[in-house]
């Protein structure tokens, strides 16, 4: 590129025509300054009947700062309110706050479409997000202090359901060292008009300006308009509309090769004669439990429950997660997901093994109460029992809550899919915490004789012997074993604590995974023993 090109703007005149507002994130506020160069970006809404009035000329139609709330006062004593300013069909979509240095100025954007797309600010990274039909974040607008963008998709959805267009301003200032004569151009001043811009573009030397970088001129300003999008419903209203659903394996043929059917609920049969002929929305679809794995390492967003699985207050699936050796979920459950989450599930997809679980199909279909017997369910359930009765009975908690910092400990206790080290010491930590990191040393401290270096395993070993409960044995063994096994992770599996640990549970035969199962069982039975021994039946 030669001296004059920058000054002519030769790579910003085709931006301009063809590419500015048509990118995928539009710049609706900038202000940059490099080397040889200002560039500047602004911009407002427009009513449509006000564009002719608009394209006139080339100034910008809302300055910085301008659009706030004002009044009209007129000789007669009346008096009109405008929302922004005044009535002339331009309204601020990047409000400029500013407190005259008494208070930090900062840049707002328009509550109406932060609203209309129901946007979360995150101030720490500068970002407005909206939630997919998956409940997953998404970007909409990204704000640094010199530089707001903005998602266009969102932008020209808003447009289009308040009738309303965009207009982009820009200006480009450059300068040369150079003289005219030096720099081989002549003065210019073009005025482009097209139907959707226009732009002044001028080059020149100016009188008057002292600094000998900026000999020469050149700028180019004008505005663009962005118009919405052709439908005015929202993409979360069309795409609801418009779900695509995907096939599931539900069978194996003769020769043995895998049936597959749509989760759309329109396509199944159900008990009042709808499609008698295709399979039915109670079929039962098999995954593999590694399914679950993307849950339970998020549980700020996901929350992993007994027959059912939550992303937040979003959306909710019904599952059969007390099956031993899978994850079942009725084919017309599964059309209720949005398709990205359909296309997870089906990765894990697998060929059908039999049917529910005996507490799924008692609680489904016979319409009975059943209790979990899922292993970490089955705990869960038992542990919520036990400080329940344990507290109406005595008054204090055997087991203090977990800190806010360690809830994810109780949200993801499960039994782990696979012979991975890590997700069976994470599953040990979980418990060890919820058995013996809360054990209240306080409470059991008042009904025993405690020495110096008694700690807490010990003070409750020696509340054990005072109650006389009949297997504090067994309940102490298990749980120094499982202090036991929480030491691998934190020093070295080598450690005499892990070895005696791992031995006593015998980690080696029986494999991570059906160890961590037992474990929970142990766990479960135990505690239901205290529960029993300490508590009237009348109080359980």
């Amino acid at each position: 590129m030669n001296e004059r090109s920058p000054l002519e703007f030769s790579d910003r005149l085709e931006y301009v025509a063809n590419k500015l507002g048509a990118e995928p994130w539009i710049t609706v506020y900038e202000f940059t300054k490099r080397e040889h160069e200002e560039v500047s970006y602004y911009c407002s809404l427009a009513r449509p009947e006000v564009l002719d009035r608009c394209l006139a000329n080339t100034s910008w139609d809302l300055l910085i700062g301008h659009g706030m709330p004002g009044f009209s006062f007129y000789g007669d004593g009346r008096r009109e309110y405008y929302r922004f300013g005044d009535d002339d069909g331009i309204e601020p979509f990047v409000i400029s706050r500013d407190f005259h240095g008494l208070k930090p100025s900062y840049l707002e954007l328009s509550e109406e479409f932060r609203h209309f797309h129901n946007l979360y600010e995150d101030r720490k990274k500068g970002v407005f997000i909206a939630l997919d039909d998956n409940g997953d974040d998404v970007e909409v607008v990204r704000v640094a202090p010199k530089k707001i963008q903005v998602r266009a998709k969102y932008i020209k959805e808003y447009l289009a359901a308040r009738g309303m267009v965009m207009l982009l301003f820009f200006e480009f200032d450059r300068w040369s060292s150079k003289t005219l004569d030096e720099l081989g151009l002549e003065k210019q001043n073009v005025d482009q008009q097209e139907t959707n811009y226009r732009y002044i573009r001028w080059v020149n030397m100016l009188s008057g300006i002292s600094d000998p970088a900026r000999r020469t001129m050149a700028r180019m300003t004008g505005k663009k308009i962005v118009e919405g999008s052709g439908n005015p419903l929202p993409s979360w209203i069309r795409d609801r509309d418009s779900r695509e659903y995907e096939q599931f394996i539900i069978d194996v043929d003769e020769e043995g090769n895998n049936v597959y059917f749509t989760c759309d609920e329109e396509q199944l049969a159900n008990h009042f004669g709808k499609n008698p002929e295709a399979p039915h929305f109670l079929t039962p679809v098999f995954f593999s439990k590694a399914v679950m794995a993307k849950y339970y390492n998020d549980p700020a967003k996901y929350r992993v429950e007994d027959s059912h699985l939550y992303c937040g207050g979003y959306w909710g699936l019904r599952l059969d997660n007390n099956h031993r050796d899978y994850v079942v979920v009725y084919l017309g459950d599964l059309g209720r997901l949005s398709q990205k989450e359909q296309l997870y599930w089906k990765s894990f997809n697998v060929v059908p093994d039999g049917n529910v679980s005996d507490v799924a199909f008692r609680r489904g279909i016979l319409g009975e109460w059943a209790a979990a017997d899922e292993p970490a369910l089955a705990f869960k359930a038992s542990y919520e029992r036990f400080r329940d009765s344990w507290h109406n009975h005595f008054g204090w908690d055997l087991f203090k809550p977990l800190r806010t910092e360690d809830e994810h400990n109780w949200a993801t206790l499960h039994v782990p899919a696979s012979e991975n080290q890590k997700e069976f010491d994470d599953q040990v930590m979980s418990l060890s915490k919820v058995l013996v990191e809360r054990l209240n040393e306080r409470e059991l401290a008042k009904h025993i004789t405690v020495e110096p270096n008694d700690k807490g395993i010990t003070k409750f070993q020696k509340y054990l012997d005072e109650v006389e409960f009949p297997e504090r044995q067994e309940l102490i063994t298990f749980l120094r074993n499982l202090n036991g096994l929480r030491s691998g992770p934190a020093h070295v599996r080598g450690g005499k604590d892990y070895q005696r640990a791992a031995t006593h549970f015998n980690l080696e035969e029986k494999g991570l995974s059906s160890a961590c199962s037992d474990l929970l069982v142990q766990a479960t039975a135990l505690i239901d023993k205290l529960r029993s021994f300490m508590v009237p039946e009348s109080e359980q």
